[in-house]
Parts: structure tokens; C-alpha cells; sequence
């Protein structure tokens, strides 16, 4: 990764941890993990967001991490993130299970895990996530794969990208 992407995600990541913000931001952890042939996803994003959207997709009050959180919200949650990631190995779509969510002051994360996976030669990543609602919207993707960690900005005008190990 280049000086300049590493300054800028060095100040982009602590910023994310503000309460009010004028920028939209997400970003998506992938590790391969070659001992458990898995893949682990983990997803950060602004609670408000998040909210904003899956109230305005499902006609619903969710209330996310407040004591009025609808009982259902994972399965809703489970639902758009189907809906807008995707993730194809090898040329292969891949299934993946949300195992859960947790929250952090205002951001919240999302766990995602898939199985079977014992070799990478390529990885397409799509992140269509909060793009149909925030326009300056940017998803970032950390993957760690094949003992390299590289970096992908995903946006509305380019919401996939492919990387070849």
C-alpha cells in the first residue's frame, strides 16, 4: 500500500469514531483464515446510518442500541446485507452466514463468516451498502489474504473491485 493510502486511512479511521458527521464512511474487514478454511468479515458502521436505511428499506422503527430495539433486527439486518455484499472467490459466489452485531458508542458491527474456503487466487468484493441512500458514500475493504493485506475503496460509481494473488 502506498505512503499516501496509509496517511489517509491512518486519519480517516479515528474520525470515524465521532458522533456527528458529515462524511459516509464504512469499512469491511476480510481475513482468510488457512486453519479453519474460513473466511471472517467483520463491518463497521455508523449506527444512524445503518438506521436510516433499514428504517426507510423495511418501514419500520428499528431503534437500533436503545432499549425499544425491535426483537427482529437481525433478521432484517441479515437481510440487507444479503441483499447489497457479495463476495466470489475463485470465480465462485460465496455464502456466508451473519453470526451477529454489536455496538460501540455510534458505529456498529456486523460479523459475517464463510466456510470451505481453502484457497484464494482471486477475491471480487461488492459493497453496495448505504450507497442508494449517502451519495459520497465510500466502503472501504481491508482484506488479508495470502499473508497480504491490501485495500479497496468502493463508491457508487464503483461498488465492486477484483484483486488476483
Amino acid at each position: 500500500m502506498g505512503f499516501y493510502k496509509k496517511i489517509f486511512l491512518i486519519i480517516i479511521i479515528p474520525l470515524l469514531s465521532f458522533t456527528a458527521h458529515k462524511y459516509y464512511v464504512s469499512m469491511t474487514k476480510i481475513k482468510h483464515v488457512k486453519e479453519e478454511n474460513s473466511i471472517q468479515i467483520t463491518m463497521r458502521f455508523f449506527i444512524d446510518d445503518i438506521e436510516k436505511i433499514i428504517n426507510n428499506r423495511f418501514k419500520k422503527e428499528f431503534n437500533l442500541a436503545t432499549n425499544e430495539e425491535l426483537t427482529e433486527t437481525d433478521k432484517f439486518l441479515n437481510i440487507y446485507i444479503h441483499q447489497k455484499f457479495e463476495v466470489k472467490i475463485n470465480d465462485q459466489l460465496i455464502e456466508y452466514t451473519f453470526l451477529g452485531k454489536e455496538y460501540d458508542n455510534d458505529v456498529m458491527f456486523f460479523y459475517l463468516e464463510s466456510t470451505d474456503i481453502k484457497e484464494i487466487n482471486s477475491i471480487e468484493v461488492k459493497n453496495k451498502m448505504l450507497l442508494e441512500m449517502f451519495e459520497e458514500q465510500q466502503n472501504y475493504i481491508k482484506l488479508h489474504i495470502n499473508d497480504q493485506i491490501k485495500t479497496m475503496v468502493l463508491m457508487r460509481e464503483n461498488d465492486k473491485e477484483m484483486l488476483k494473488y
